[in-house]
């Protein structure tokens, strides 16, 4: 059907009689197309204000944009936000903190945190003032905050040499790293730092650490990994870890790290007289050699010893890995030959051979026992701090 329409106010007519009458009518019709074209110039001018730093070209009723670049902010402070999944005591928090001091144009922000242990929980909101949630696999996925940084020292148990090695046949806790892919395919975060024992690497033969792999790089991932002992980051405790690191946009370098060794001294506290007496039950055997032991306790009954927990450390060297499973006098920290003296250590000396340091609080812990447990499942500051500076 043709249609006619009137130039001046737009008007269609479907009978050309009723165009011709509109035409001859007396009083004309209103201008709407100069309307038009005034409202489509007060909307182009107002949206020209709100694009700041642009500059416009109005011609010939055409808008040609010059894309002149704008100069970035010097100035401006760059968020990144992070989750800290199985986050224990903290030590991933606490080294994203340290790293907001040290890169004044980046901030670091934890948007969700998570452990099963309710204790840690607890200790975890005293220092960050997070309340963690609970078990991982109730979360809901789809409400979580989008995030940029996916941390998660995953458990360890299932791969552990002090463990039973299971690896994903642990139906409990080896299948845990599926439920981060589960995290990963619906948020898609660009960058994972994850940590694991050593043994990850080598368990049922490198059959393990191959499908971890593969999961990652199917998801697109470049993954970067190494074995660390953190006797090489400023750490007094030898703790050899490895620390995966996922990146979508490129291959993350670990740097060589050689830094001078911390003795155990320098964390031990000398106002602490709490000391074991070995004497009624033991006898000290001298260790020769590079050793970090310096005598291992011998048994009297039995004439053996020097099992971990009966092991005697020179606080002139390294110290050993805390171990949360470890038993005996020593148990959880080993123990120290101090000015003549034996004993385990202090709550705070073991947190600074994780590198927390003197400000953390364990308030709502009950005992020393339960904070010890926890410090020996935890990361080493030290190591994760060094590592964020190159993400």
């Amino acid at each position: 059907m043709v249609k006619y329409s009137c130039k001046r106010c737009g008007k269609e007519f479907s009978q050309k009689s009723h165009y011709d009458s509109h035409n001859r009518r007396k009083t004309p019709c209103e201008n709407n197309a100069d309307k038009i074209k005034e409202l489509v110039d007060k909307a182009v001018e107002e949206k020209l204000k709100e694009l700041n730093n642009k500059k416009f070209i109005i011609e010939n009723q055409e808008v040609i944009v010059n894309t002149d670049t704008v100069e970035p902010d010097e100035n401006q402070i760059k968020e990144i936000k992070y989750i800290d999944l199985f986050c224990g005591l903290g030590a991933f928090h606490t080294a994203f903190n340290r790293n907001n001091i040290i890169q004044n144009k980046v901030k670091y922000s934890c948007v969700l945190a998570s452990d099963i242990n309710e204790g840690v929980r607890n200790i975890y909101e005293e220092n960050y003032g997070i309340k963690p949630e609970g078990d991982i696999n109730k979360i809901n996925i789809d409400t979580m905050p989008n995030f940029d940084i996916l941390c998660a020292g995953f458990p360890c148990q299932p791969f552990s040499i002090a463990g039973n090695q299971k690896g994903f046949q642990d139906k409990t806790r080896g299948n845990l790293f599926y439920k981060i892919l589960e995290i990963i395919d619906k948020k898609q975060p660009s960058t994972l730092m994850l940590e694991n024992v050593k043994n990850l690497h080598t368990i049922h033969k490198g059959e393990t650490f191959k499908i971890i792999k593969t999961e990652l790089e199917t998801r697109g991932y470049n993954v970067s990994y190494k074995v660390i002992d953190s006797r090489y980051y400023n750490s007094p405790q030898s703790r050899h870890r490895i620390y995966i690191i996922c990146n979508k946009n490129k291959n993350y370098t670990f740097r060589e790290m050689n830094k001078p060794m911390v003795p155990v001294s320098t964390i031990i506290d000398n106002s602490i007289t709490d000391f074991f007496d070995y004497s009624t039950r033991y006898n000290l055997e001298e260790c020769t050699g590079n050793s970090m032991m310096k005598y291992k306790l011998i048994n009297k009954e039995t004439g053996k010893g020097g099992r971990q927990g009966e092991r005697v450390y020179d606080i002139s060297k390294c110290g050993p890995t805390i171990c949360a499973s470890s038993g005996g006098p020593g148990a959880k920290t080993g123990l120290y030959f101090i000015d003549g003296k034996i004993r385990t250590l202090t709550i705070n000396e073991t947190l600074k051979m994780f590198g927390f340091d003197d400000s953390y609080q364990y308030k709502s812990l009950a005992t020393k026992n339960k904070m010890l447990f926890y410090l020996g499942n935890s990361i080493v500051v030290n190591v994760v701090e060094e590592l964020i500076k190159d993400l």
